[in-house]
């Protein structure tokens, strides 16, 4: 019980007391081990409050800058599709003064007339116009199901190239594939598995359109190589194509644009 009372009675060792009574009479103040660390404390939270500061006022003008420049960008898009509108609207009309200039000229003698149908012929066959008559179309879409690895079971580029063909020696007077106008510059190629029109690319069904006689437009072209071809395909490989007769078609003109082709001094 003696022990206990002293551990009560004196909670501090006697070397303790003997220690803090000398700093007391010589005038010392407790040591603490976190005083020497509160400036270095404060510098390091006023330094991390400027950092964050500078940080959010960083992403602010960030923001701003980002901001303007696309509303920037927005407002040049707009601008530049209007501009295109203005000239698309410009060369509409001209074109159409054009036409209306080489009327009057033409058809002011027979020669003139004769000469105006020559250009309009040949207009319509090399595409520069739109054309609109009889015809017929020539529908090509892939199999049904389709299995086989090598792409054999759909739609190639030489198919539809055996078409056109098929129906210019059938007496075709304009073609187009799914509003492509066919014209002497028109490229019909496959690029990664895909079938491009004038560089632009397509999907099957491909709808083949020729202007001419719908009746013997539909016979020669089934029975010369066109129809040939699309049979023989059809039966190996399980393509589909149908031939059916229209009695008004209409083609735009083409548009591809001449690379190196200027007028000549005599135009």
């Amino acid at each position: 019980m003696s022990l206990l009372n002293d551990l009560f009675a004196k909670p501090l060792d006697p070397g303790y007391e003997d220690a803090a009574a000398r700093r007391r009479a010589a005038g010392e103040r407790p040591t603490s081990k976190g005083t020497w660390r509160s400036p270095a404390l404060a510098i390091g939270l006023v330094a991390l409050g400027l950092l964050l500061t500078m940080s959010v006022l960083q992403v602010r003008n960030t923001a701003s800058v980002v901001s303007s420049e696309r509303q920037g960008l927005i407002e040049q898009i707009h601008n530049e599709d209007e501009r295109v509108s203005r000239l698309q609207g410009e060369v509409g009309s001209l074109e159409s003064e054009i036409g209306r200039l080489e009327s009057d000229l033409l058809q002011n003698s027979a020669a003139g007339q004769q000469t105006r149908e020559e250009v309009e012929s040949l207009q319509a066959t090399t595409g520069a116009i739109a054309v609109t008559g009889p015809g017929v179309v020539v529908t090509v879409d892939d199999a049904e199901e389709q299995s086989a690895e090598n792409g054999t079971d759909r739609v190639l580029d030489l198919d539809l190239r055996q078409v056109v063909n098929g129906l210019w020696s059938a007496g075709a007077e304009a073609v187009a594939i799914n509003g492509q106008r066919i014209t002497p510059l028109t490229a019909i190629r496959s690029a990664q598995n895909v079938i491009q029109i004038n560089y632009r690319p397509m999907n099957a069904p491909y709808e083949v359109s020729a202007i001419g006689d719908p009746r013997t437009l539909a016979r020669d072209f089934g029975d010369g190589s066109g129809g040939q071809w699309l049979r023989d395909v059809a039966s190996k490989s399980g393509i589909q194509y149908d031939v059916d007769s229209e009695e008004s078609l209409t083609l735009p003109a083409g548009n591809t644009p001449l690379a190196y082709a200027v007028p000549g001094e005599g135009s």
